[in-house]
């Protein structure tokens, strides 16, 4: 392994073990020695590759994002509208079930936005991606005649909205509910509002 590997494989170790005591700790509970101890290397390790704590998790927020964006991308497998939509619904539900641990650090960050300006504006940076991405699949299925008109922005914002509001519910109370017919319940009114003229 050359030393370019070693250094990226060293700096996922960091993450991944950061990513662990925020979900064990909270994001504002655990030391860099957690982290240290979780990654099995040195405090000078993780200083090496990261200027401080700020740093390193602004590099973890922007990792988690990026996971789930990847998995957005993952969607465009179909070219017809409705599937990839239905595909977009089912996928950041499954995020909240399957990558448990990023939706609770994601929501860890949230309570650092009214201190954090860096925070608040990466996390709206992120936000603004789902967006952008969620409304293209809208615009594309106006284009197609396969939605109803208006502001896909908005639509999409209502989207992300209904898929948040339900995994913040999950995650409180997993039993209120089962997941996956409430998820359906969703996308069975998102599509039928959209496909309605």
């Amino acid at each position: 392994m050359n030393r370019v590997e070693l250094a990226s494989e060293r700096k996922t170790q960091i993450i991944n073990a950061t990513i662990e005591c925020i979900s064990r700790y909270g994001y504002s509970n655990f030391s860099m020695q957690d982290v240290a101890r979780v990654a099995d290397v040195s405090k000078g390790i993780i200083h090496y590759y990261f200027l401080n704590k700020e740093d390193l998790m602004m590099t973890v927020l922007d990792h988690v994002s990026g996971e789930i964006e990847n998995l957005l991308v993952g969607t465009e497998i179909t070219t017809d509208p409705v599937q990839r939509l239905s595909n977009v619904i089912w996928m950041c539900a499954g995020v909240v079930q399957n990558k448990r641990e990023y939706y609770r650090i994601n929501m860890d960050f949230w309570t650092q936005i009214d201190q954090k300006e860096k925070v608040r504006q990466e996390i709206a940076s992120h936000y603004a991606k789902f967006r952008t991405s969620i409304a293209n699949i809208i615009q594309i299925g106006m284009n197609k005649g396969a939605f109803r008109s208006g502001d896909p922005s908005l639509y999409a914002t209502l989207i992300i909205a209904l898929i948040d509001g339900i995994a913040l519910q999950w995650l409180f109370d997993e039993g209120i509910f089962v997941y996956d017919d409430l998820v359906k319940n969703c996308e069975m009114a998102v599509i039928g509002f959209l496909k309605s003229n």
